[in-house]
């Protein structure tokens, strides 16, 4: 069993790449999709992740997923990760280690360490090898900053808005570039936690026969998770010679189009939505990124939310289709 037709449209020409891709965050939602696109793009990478589990990628490459390199460590151990960059030699780093909103607020203190000094390690070590091709994630959430404003502060977009800062400073002292990426709301297989998943619990929802309310409506970003993956794996084909940030927002529209496709592909499903908009912006400009590294692929949210849909459904047929998370 594979799902390859979720690939087909992401992958990317393998001579991009001399050596291998460090991924951090591996086993996480738009890391999982990285791996996918770059192991079916027959370009050598290593994934790195507290955990063992491939459980993320194994739902999108099955068997494969044996075959990609794996690191269990903590990327707030910054000679590991060092040791790590020593070994493998790589061609550019992307990373994605991160803990989200409601697992900051849960742990401020090591929510801090794992996203700001974690990331600060990532920084370090690329300096101390030289290596000059660094994309990272950070997040519209860090918008929220300073408080008082329009949208939603929390510690998650404090540490977020502290990465970008730490980029800017690597590149004016030492020569660093980078570009950092904030994804708005990613939705597909694998996005199965956050506060912002829950359009996704909603297509898995449909499929398992369940009931579910999406507990947001009006305008939101619907961000398909291969199309963000695409976008990290474009900003390091090159290298830059400056320090980015740009915002990746995917499409604008609203929850209740976003069901209305969902119920289009199963009329019975029991979904649905109520409560305010998204506490974040949903209709940034993705120009600015393009511009910079080019046109990475776009998808539609009626071909992303069929793909999702299509993927839970055959996972379901075989089994293997995951829990539904509430978190």
């Amino acid at each position: 069993m594979n799902l390859n037709f979720l690939l087909k449209n992401f992958l990317v020409n393998q001579h991009d790449f001399k050596s291998p891709v460090v991924v951090t965050g591996a086993d996480g939602c738009i890391g999982s999709w990285v791996l996918s696109i770059l192991t079916k793009s027959n370009i050598p990478c290593v994934g790195f992740d507290l955990s063992e589990s491939k459980r993320r990628l194994t739902l999108i490459l099955g068997e494969e997923a044996e075959k990609v390199q794996w690191e269990k460590s903590d990327i707030t151990q910054y000679k590991k990760f060092l040791n790590l960059l020593k070994k493998y030699n790589p061609s550019a780093i992307i990373h994605l280690a991160g803990l989200q909103v409601p697992f900051c607020a849960a742990d401020p203190a090591l929510g801090a360490r794992v996203n700001v000094e974690g990331t600060i390690n990532v920084f370090e070590s690329a300096r101390t090898i030289g290596l000059k091709k660094i994309v990272y994630a950070s997040s519209v959430a860090s918008l929220g900053m300073p408080p008082g404003g329009k949208w939603k502060e929390t510690l998650y977009g404090v540490y977020k808005q502290a990465n970008e800062h730490t980029a800017f400073v690597y590149n004016a002292d030492w020569k660093i570039p980078s570009v950092g990426i904030r994804p708005n709301i990613v939705y597909g297989l694998t996005r199965d936690q956050g506060i912002s998943s829950k359009n996704t619990i909603a297509i898995q929802s449909a499929v398992l026969n369940e009931e579910y309310n999406i507990p947001y409506t009006g305008n939101y970003s619907w961000l398909y998770a291969g199309e963000a993956a695409a976008a990290f794996i474009y900003s390091v084909m090159k290298e830059h010679n400056t320090s980015h940030v740009f915002n990746l927002n995917g499409q604008c529209e609203t929850v209740e189009k976003g069901i209305s496709i969902i119920k289009s592909l199963k009329p019975e499903a029991k979904v649905s939505c109520s409560g305010e908009s998204f506490p974040f912006p949903s209709d940034l400009s993705d120009e600015p990124l393009r511009k910079v590294i080019g046109d990475y692929p776009t998808y539609s949210i009626e071909d992303g939310i069929t793909d999702t849909f299509n993927s839970f459904l055959k996972l379901n047929e075989f089994g293997l289709c995951p829990e539904i998370k509430m978190v």
